[in-house]
């Protein structure tokens, strides 16, 4: 039985602090959520929340003072209990602002990911920079009492071709748990789909599979099914939403929901969501979305720093849907968890992972020992864009001419090399040295890109370099590891698991993975 309270602060800082917390914390038990003071069953009243108008780029919304102060009186108008916000910045104060939330009884779902760090579905990779900066989030924002949850992936594997991309985003929940854990935090952590209805089955059973330390915490899904009143809880799709999670052993929420194709909006779905169809089995949900921008969902045209609020005919329809509902849950003490946790679904041709072996957690010192060995690198830490895509060519050939496993990975066989984990700059510097190692006549080349020879590395044996650290301090051979079970099922429509789907499904082969991601991402420093 999974009993855990959702502590968003250490035990340290709760010993040393004497403030009392305006806010009860939330407990998961089994499939639902509780107020752990009362008792009584939580169910999320949320909205999304990203104001975007008024300033370029990806603004923060909990740092802005002008828009917290008048977004929370509005909050509470509406009858909301929670927000779910997708991106923020964690060098800023958010003190003020989380504070006014937490007076008002509004929890926070925060999204671990930003724009910048975050797994891209098409070239899915895990690595130290995209870790340390979760983790900085999580630093930043843990020691608010409201913070009730993370959210590690938005509708990452969106179709058969991205599914790859989940192995990546479950590697990260397990590491950001584990993360979390060395803080003596038990906020859970969870994901939300966009419920695609050929992969819909896989992922739900997929992150809640294998050992506990690396299934996700609670499952979402972004669904915009039902559109206007000529909609039902049968002919939206929703009954079939809510049979797929009746047996799921941790809670579930619609972590976007909202269609927008029939305007005004009466969010007629609500009266299910938290009613009878739904409220034994959801936890509730978030509407998409408070601001009225480009995309046409919101319920209020808002300006960043502005305190002004213009609110449109959907705002009066959700407040008055939500003040409708009362939803009645269970009491925790009758509460009984039930259920078994999910079989994990096969390598397939709908689904391109080896559901059994995840992605190895990131090591920043294996990756700077291995750089450490190399006899031939590059000469600057940096490259530019065109520098970049000169070596992605480059560790095409040569990945494409010698086996370039170590750094390789193929989630269908459920293959990740010994470094894998480490950046692009990093994987493609292996893979020159590779090339000076085999030529011989011992030429450092990559191309038009200025390299040097290291006539002495400092690391003479790169073997070695398999017992340093990984990023939560974990020593050891890095495994790819943490999502086994006792045996795979496929649970798709379309399943065919055998041998050639695997090799042909998938997953990135370095040839074309590798060298895109060199040409694609931002290349950092050493």
């Amino acid at each position: 039985m999974k009993f855990a309270t959702l502590a968003s602060a250490s035990l340290g800082a709760l010993c040393a602090s004497s403030v009392v917390a305006a806010i009860d914390p939330l407990t998961i038990k089994g499939s639902k959520w509780f107020n752990s003071k009362t008792g009584e069953q939580f169910y999320f009243k949320g909205i999304a929340y990203q104001p975007r108008t008024g300033l370029s780029g990806n603004p923060d919304p909990l740092a802005d003072m002008v828009g917290c102060k008048r977004d929370v009186a509005v909050f509470k108008d509406l009858g909301i209990n929670s927000i779910r916000v997708y991106d923020v910045d964690y060098t800023k104060s958010h003190d003020e602002c989380m504070k006014l939330l937490e007076d008002a009884g509004i929890y926070l779902l925060l999204d671990m990911p930003s724009p910048q760090y975050s797994i891209n579905r098409a070239e899915p990779h895990w690595d130290h920079d995209t870790m340390g900066h979760w983790q900085a989030k999580v630093d930043a924002f843990s020691k608010y009492p409201n913070l009730v949850a993370w959210i590690a992936g938005n509708e990452v594997a969106n179709d058969v071709e991205t599914t790859p991309s989940a192995a990546f985003v479950k590697a990260a929940i397990r590491d950001m748990k584990a993360y979390l854990k060395t803080k003596k935090l038990t906020t859970p952590v969870g994901y939300a789909d966009n419920d695609d209805p050929k992969i819909r089955m896989n992922l739900i059973n997929f992150f809640n599979c294998g050992d506990e330390g690396s299934r996700a915490d609670f499952y979402g899904i972004n669904t915009y099914r039902w559109c206007g009143d000529e909609t039902d809880f049968k002919t939206s799709g929703y009954e079939d939403i809510t049979k797929n999670m009746t047996s799921y052993t941790i809670p579930s929420l619609l972590t976007e929901y909202g269609c927008n194709l029939v305007r005004p909006r009466t969010f007629s779905d609500v009266k299910s969501l938290y009613g009878t169809d739904m409220g034994s089995t959801f936890s509730g949900g978030i509407m998409y979305e408070y601001t009225e921008e480009d995309n046409e969902y919101g319920i209020v045209k808002v300006s960043f720093g502005d305190s002004k609020v213009e609110k449109n005919g959907d705002y009066d329809n959700f407040k008055k849907a939500l003040a409708a509902v009362k939803p009645q849950g269970v009491k925790m003490d009758s509460y009984k968890a039930s259920g078994k946790d999910s079989v994990c679904p096969a390598a397939s041709n709908v689904w391109h992972v080896k559901s059994d072996v995840l992605p190895p957690t990131p090591s920043q010192a294996r990756c700077q020992c291995m750089i450490d060995s190399l006899g031939c690198t590059f000469k600057s830490d940096k490259l530019s864009t065109a520098e970049g895509k000169l070596v992605g060519e480059v560790v095409g050939n040569i990945c494409g001419a010698t086996s370039c496993d170590e750094i390789s990975v193929d989630t269908a066989k459920g293959m990740y090399g010994d470094f894998s984990a480490c950046s692009s700059l990093q994987r493609s510097a292996w893979a020159v040295n590779k090339n000076y190692e085999n030529q011989r006549s011992a030429v450092c080349e990559a191309g038009d890109v200025e390299t040097k020879i290291i006539g002495s590395p400092k690391q003479g044996d790169v073997k070695k370099c398999l017992s340093e650290k990984d990023d939560n301090g974990v020593v050891g051979k890095p495994s790819g590891s943490g999502s086994s079970s006792s045996k795979d099922e496929d649970n798709s429509d379309d399943s065919d698991s055998d041998e050639d789907s695997n090799e042909s499904s998938g997953a990135s082969a370095v040839t074309a993975q590798l060298a895109a991601a060199v040409a694609a991402v931002m290349l950092l420093a050493f």
